[in-house]
C-alpha cells in the first residue's frame, strides 16, 4: 500500500506542480492587479454598489473591494475557480487514466487487491489536494491579504485555506464517482464539466434568491469564503461535506473493484 501511494504521488508530481505554476501566476497577477488600482479602490467599490446584485454575485464581489475582506473574498472566487476544477480533474483521472493509458489490464493483475489501488490513489490525490490547498493559502496571504491591510477576523486565513481544502475534496470525490460509473472517460470529463456549472449556477441562485437550503446542493456553498471569514466554518455543513466525501469514495470504490475494464 506504502508503495503504491508513494508510486502514485511520484507519477502525479509534475501534473501538481503545473497546476501550482498556473496557481502562482493567477495570484501573482492580483497583486499587481492590486497595486495599480489601490489609489483607485474606494472609487471602484463605490461604482460596484449601483450594480445589479447578480452581476455582483456572479463575479464574486461580497463586500466592497477597498477593504481587505472584500478584495480576498472577490479574488479567492476566480483563483478557486482553478483549484476546483484541479480537484475535480483529479478525481476523474486518478483511476481512470489507466485505462486510457491501457495499463489497467496490468496493474489490476498484480498482487494486491483493486480496492488497495483504488484506495492508494485517494490517500495520494488527498495528498496532492492538501499540498495544493496549503500552497494556495499561503500564496494568498501573502499576496493579497497583507497587501490589503489584513483580516480583522484572527484565524480567518487558516479557517478559509481549510474550506478550499474540504471543497477541493467534495469535488474530487465527485469526480472519482462520476468516474467509476461512467466507462469512457471523454464522456466522464464532460460530465464533470456540467457538474462543476451546475455547482456554480446553483451557488449563484442560492445567494440571490436567498435559499439556504440550497447551500446544500453545491460544494461551493459548505465554505463560502466570506462567510467562513465573518462566522467560522459552520458545523452542519462540515459534518454534512464530510458524509458526502466518505459516501462518494466508497460508492467509487466499490464501483471500481466490481468494474470490468
Amino acid at each position: 500500500m506504502k508503495a503504491l501511494i508513494q508510486n502514485e504521488l511520484r507519477q502525479s508530481r509534475k501534473q501538481l506542480l503545473i497546476w501550482l505554476g498556473v496557481m502562482l501566476l493567477v495570484i501573482g497577477f492580483c497583486y499587481y492587479e492590486f497595486l495599480s488600482l489601490k489609489d483607485s479602490l474606494s472609487d471602484v467599490a463605490q461604482m460596484l454598489v449601483g450594480f445589479p446584485k447578480l452581476l455582483n454575485i456572479m463575479f464574486g464581489v461580497k463586500g466592497r473591494l477597498d477593504t481587505a475582506l472584500g478584495w480576498y473574498s472577490c479574488i479567492y472566487f476566480w483563483t478557486a475557480i482553478l483549484a476546483f476544477a484541479y480537484a475535480l480533474n483529479l478525481g476523474l483521472s486518478c483511476v481512470a487514466k489507466e485505462i486510457k493509458r491501457g495499463t489497467s489490464a496490468y496493474l489490476f493483475t498484480k498482487p494486491v487487491s483493486r480496492n488497495q489501488i483504488v484506495m492508494s490513489k485517494v490517500v495520494a490525490s488527498t495528498v496532492n489536494l492538501l499540498v495544493f490547498s496549503l500552497f494556495c493559502g499561503g500564496c494568498s496571504y501573502v499576496m493579497i491579504v497583507l497587501p490589503a491591510g489584513g483580516l480583522e477576523q484572527p484565524g480567518a486565513a487558516f479557517t478559509t485555506t481549510a474550506g478550499l481544502f474540504l471543497t477541493q475534496l467534495m469535488f474530487f470525490a465527485a469526480g472519482l464517482l462520476i468516474a467509476s460509473l461512467v466507462k469512457k472517460y471523454k464522456m466522464a470529463v464532460q460530465i464533470g464539466v456540467m457538474f462543476l456549472l451546475a455547482s456554480y449556477m446553483v451557488a449563484i441562485t442560492a445567494q440571490y434568491a436567498g435559499l439556504p437550503l440550497w447551500d446544500y446542493f453545491s460544494p461551493l456553498r459548505y465554505f463560502d469564503v466570506y462567510e467562513v471569514t465573518l462566522s467560522g466554518i459552520r458545523i452542519p455543513c462540515l459534518i454534512t461535506a464530510i458524509v458526502l466525501i466518505v459516501l462518494c469514495v466508497t460508492v467509487a470504490s466499490r464501483k471500481w473493484r466490481l468494474r470490468e475494464v
